[in-house]
């Protein structure tokens, strides 16, 4: 028997998988983080993971706090959601030059027109510290994405290397040099392809890093790891 979160999931990869309803995909886009997408690069809007993590941000991110979108995308998703509910000054990077020129043009119809647009190979153009960091970074393990030819186009969105975590590992060896002393990291993974065992035997090996909670939800598989400083860190900062 189906239970409801079942449904909710099949729901999901209808809107991905089938173009016509590409216009329900805009409106939601829309409802939900309060973007007009009036310009699209390819048809990968939001997912399931776009969801949790726009809950953990309302949950974590403080009015008016510097905040960091790691790989931003297209449409600046996330980073226009941030700015718009918690005016917030918010920094949204991203590798590839073309997704971020996208995004500005997005966030400045979407009325988020302050948000600090940059091309980044994580955090090669940053700099300063921040309140919250951010990230729906690739996590599909790149021979399992490879079988898929949906995701033929734009591998930067999707490819996560051989475990699904290479960029987990980047971030988490760099990001205590960005995060404020009660900063914290939300990095929204979704379980169907990094199971949470992985993930926190990741967390498990950071010096300086500890998981501080989990948040889940029953429309998802995906899940958005709180991260912030051991209190021995913190006490040093």
């Amino acid at each position: 028997m189906r239970t409801e979160s079942d449904l909710w999931l099949s729901f999901l990869d209808v809107l991905r998988g089938i173009p016509r309803l590409r216009w329900l995909r805009l409106a939601l886009a829309g409802w939900h983080f309060q973007v007009d997408a009036v310009s699209c690069i390819h048809d990968h809007l939001w997912d399931g993971t776009s969801l949790i993590l726009r809950k953990g941000i309302r949950r974590y991110t403080g009015y008016g706090q510097r905040v960091l979108d790691m790989g931003t995308g297209h449409l600046g998703l996330l980073a226009v959601y941030c700015a718009r509910t918690h005016n917030a000054k918010v920094v949204a990077v991203d590798v590839n030059e073309e997704f971020v020129e996208n995004a500005r043009l997005v966030a400045a119809v979407s009325e988020a027109p302050t948000i600090d647009f940059r091309q980044s190979d994580w955090f090669s153009n940053v700099e300063g510290k921040f309140d919250v960091i951010f990230s729906n970074c690739p996590y599909i393990p790149t021979e399992l994405g490879c079988r898929d030819h949906d995701l033929d186009e734009h591998p930067e969105i999707w490819d996560g290397g051989q475990d699904g975590l290479a960029h987990v590992r980047v971030i988490l060896t760099k990001v205590s040099q960005f995060l404020k002393p009660t900063g914290l990291l939300l990095l929204g993974i979704d379980t169907s392809y990094v199971p949470r065992l992985t993930t926190l035997d990741l967390l498990e090996s950071s010096p300086d890093l500890e998981l501080r909670r989990i948040v889940k939800s029953w429309i998802s598989k995906s899940e958005v790891y709180v991260i912030g400083f051991k209190a021995h860190d913190h006490m040093d900062c």
